[in-house]
């Protein structure tokens, strides 16, 4: 599986998984607290703080600059 099917399958999992915390009324500041602390763990195992570092940074660019907003 080519790394933008990749994208896609893990978009549509982490979808089904935001639903299913809407279903349960689960705060979505706390159910993406979890997602991203959990994938902070995970990223913990294979990468040096630093590069976790450095990859939270440039989210959090991305997030100044607007990327994630829906375009109107």
């Amino acid at each position: 599986m080519d790394e933008n099917e990749q994208k896609k399958l893990a978009s549509s999992i982490v979808l089904k998984a935001r639903a299913e915390c809407r279903r349960k009324k689960i705060n979505p500041y706390i159910a993406i607290g979890a997602f991203i602390d959990e994938t902070i763990r995970e990223l913990s195992t294979q990468n040096t703080d630093e590069k976790i570092s450095e990859f939270l940074k440039s989210i959090a660019k991305k997030v100044k600059l607007g990327v994630y907003r829906t375009k109107k």
